[in-house]
């Protein structure tokens, strides 16, 4: 087969029971590996309450915040990257910003996509909770690529 795989995180419990798929593909198809985690831009349109009224202190925040986000990011992608090296497997991976569906379109189109690998958008609290979200609906209809869901608990 041609193209690559394209491995959604956001660190859940779902995401991870996906990525084990992605690798055992990756690993039998002899495909290339993409994981990638979308930091949704939403959070930069928080409006502040009395406690961040301050320009200044709400600067403060969202640097703090994008730093902590970026963070989060990195340490799940490098663990991704550990159980992808243990079983043979070379993974690219990469941080991206920006409005989740919009952002995994571009991807399947920059590079040839022949499965897009994804947690399941339904997962119950806590497979969900690290919030990756997306209307599984309207991205079926924007990618042509086959989309495999991890688990739904």
């Amino acid at each position: 087969m041609n193209g690559q795989i394209l491995f959604i995180t956001d660190g859940s419990p779902s995401a991870d029971a996906a990525g084990e798929t992605a690798i055992r593909l990756a690993r039998e198809m002899k495909m290339p590996l993409k994981a990638v985690f979308i930091l949704d831009e939403g959070w930069k349109y928080l409006l502040g309450d009395e406690w961040i009224n301050t320009s200044s202190t709400r600067m403060k925040f969202f640097h703090w915040f994008e730093y902590e986000l970026k963070n989060h990011a990195e340490t799940v992608l490098n663990e991704f990257a550990k159980k992808a090296k243990d079983q043979n497997v070379k993974v690219e991976v990469g941080i991206k910003i920006g409005k989740t569906e919009k952002v995994i379109t571009k991807l399947t189109v920059e590079k040839p996509t022949t499965f897009l690998i994804l947690p399941n958008p339904h997962a119950t609290t806590p497979a969900a909770a690290a919030g990756l979200r997306f209307n599984l609906n309207r991205l079926a209809k924007k990618v042509t690529c086959q989309i495999i869901l991890g688990p739904g608990q």
